[in-house]
């Protein structure tokens, strides 16, 4: 099911504080701001500046301290865990940099695996996972298992994996952290691509320039601050930016 048009993900004064007392770390600090519908956003910082701990709160993988997530007009704060799991099996695809695959499953296996935990048939997505195959590119790996497949093909079998049950978000960390230049830009075209193709709100955690290059729009984090955003960047205005930001403290 599709979210309706306009902002698919609203985040409202996010706070995230580990620990407490002196030894406290702030690592989101007053965050606000929405992902429309079918966007492609790419979230930047340095080491510590709160980028994948913002993607694990809009994922409902952790809970801030205080503030609000909105999905689809619903507060996630006001969800049950049962409801919360719900929500992300419904409607979100998560692709980590570490692919996360079963090494006794096949790739087509893999695949199934989100349905297969939802108690629904294999059967039901014969045609989604022939189509999801032939999008990034592995009909003819179908039956291979990770050791028999490379690391670009393994990222491309989990891609596949957050893709079958047509997620209204895609929420991918470093999507191409372990891979080498040339695979990775692959990666990067086929998360365009169905972003593209199936109107998916996509966030991506990255530190990579041309990764964000790919983006619809750059959000810019320092010390769990949003310090600065764009559009339509190319990956030599992005360095540019963060070189600004570092000159300014803010990197």
């Amino acid at each position: 099911m599709r979210l309706d048009s306009g902002i698919a993900v609203e985040v409202l004064d996010l706070v995230k504080v580990y620990g407490e007392g002196p030894t406290a770390v702030r690592a989101l600090d007053g965050v606000s701001t929405g992902f429309p519908t079918g966007e492609f956003t790419a979230i930047m910082g340095a080491s510590g500046s709160g980028k994948s701990t913002l993607l694990h709160i809009l994922g409902g993988l952790d809970k801030p301290t205080s503030g609000r997530v909105i999905v689809g007009g619903q507060d996630l704060s006001g969800l049950s865990d049962r409801k919360l799991t719900l929500m992300r099996r419904e409607r979100m695809g998560f692709v980590f940099q570490f692919f996360n695959l079963i090494p006794t499953l096949s790739a087509e296996e893999n695949i199934l695996l989100p349905a297969l935990i939802a108690g629904e048939r294999a059967s039901k997505y014969e045609g989604r996972l022939s189509e999801l195959l032939d999008l990034v590119g592995l009909e003819g790996r179908r039956t291979h298992r990770p050791d028999e497949l490379s690391g670009g093909e393994q990222q491309r079998v989990a891609i596949a994996r957050a893709l079958l049950r047509n997620p209204d978000i895609v929420l991918a960390d470093e999507p191409t952290g372990n891979l080498d230049s040339r695979t990775g830009g692959e990666i990067l075209s086929l998360l365009r691509e169905s972003a593209s193709r199936y109107r998916q709100t996509t966030i991506m955690v990255t530190h990579d320039a041309r990764a964000a290059g790919t983006a619809d729009r750059v959000i810019f984090l320092a010390d769990g601050r949003i310090v600065s955003e764009a559009r339509g960047l190319s990956p030599d205005e992005i360095l540019e930016r963060i070189k600004t930001l570092e000159s300014a403290g803010q990197g």
